[in-house]
């Protein structure tokens, strides 16, 4: 069994979202520790829940009773920590640390190192209210694709996340750090982003036998 499983930015709610796949690896990847490093639903209104993502809640559920699992809080969580373990029923916190091999290793969903939507969250809220009032148009859909596409650019140059988490850790006494957010996967020696479920290839973090791996599900 795996000593942790770590996923992100699942967004249940979302069109974009994929639980299929994230049932699939439930299936075939086991873990003494599953992780959620944030953005697990989408939206406040869970009648945008569909039956495969209530499916995911009902198979963490059941997970839970034999592995830990552990919710991170991510940006689009619309409870605290402390509503949303009571909403869950997860152990839920704003961040993790972990030892591997000696090193000292943050998990967190990353938002914390996005300048944009640290400085400008209001403006990303209301981007993200304009799309939820006009998602059923063809209007929203242009507008959501055409942003999302602008935003992730934004978000990875601009943004400097991977800058500013090399930065946090450094400063912090941190070895390494896992986090999502952004929805790019990525893997070096310091920086490692899980990806999420809601590209074309959805990826997550296994840790097993102290080595760290990317992997990639379609």
């Amino acid at each position: 069994m795996n000593k942790y499983l770590i996923i992100s930015d699942i967004h249940l709610g979302s069109k974009d979202s994929k639980p299929e796949i994230l049932l699939e690896v439930f299936k075939k990847y086991k873990a003494k520790t599953i992780i959620i490093a944030g953005d697990l639903f989408d939206h406040h209104n869970l009648k945008r829940l569909k039956k495969n993502h209530w499916k995911v809640l009902s198979e963490l559920r059941k997970l839970s009773k034999k592995s830990k699992v552990i919710y991170l809080i991510g940006n689009h969580c619309f409870l605290n920590s402390e509503f949303m373990s009571i909403l869950l029923g997860f152990d839920c916190r704003d961040e993790l640390e972990i030892e591997l091999n000696g090193d000292k290793i943050l998990i967190v969903h990353g938002d914390i190192f996005d300048i944009y939507f640290t400085k400008y969250r209001w403006i990303s809220n209301l981007i993200i209210k304009l799309y939820y009032l006009t998602r059923k148009t063809i209007i929203g859909e242009i507008f959501f694709d055409i942003f999302k596409h602008h935003t992730k650019n934004f978000v990875e140059k601009s943004g400097k996340i991977k800058y500013n988490a090399l930065k946090y850790i450094n400063e912090n006494g941190y070895d390494k750090v896992i986090y999502g957010h952004s929805h790019i996967p990525d893997h070096d020696d310091k920086c490692i982003n899980t990806g999420s479920f809601c590209e074309e290839r959805c990826s997550f973090v296994l840790i097993n036998r102290n080595k760290i791996e990317l992997i990639y599900e379609n």
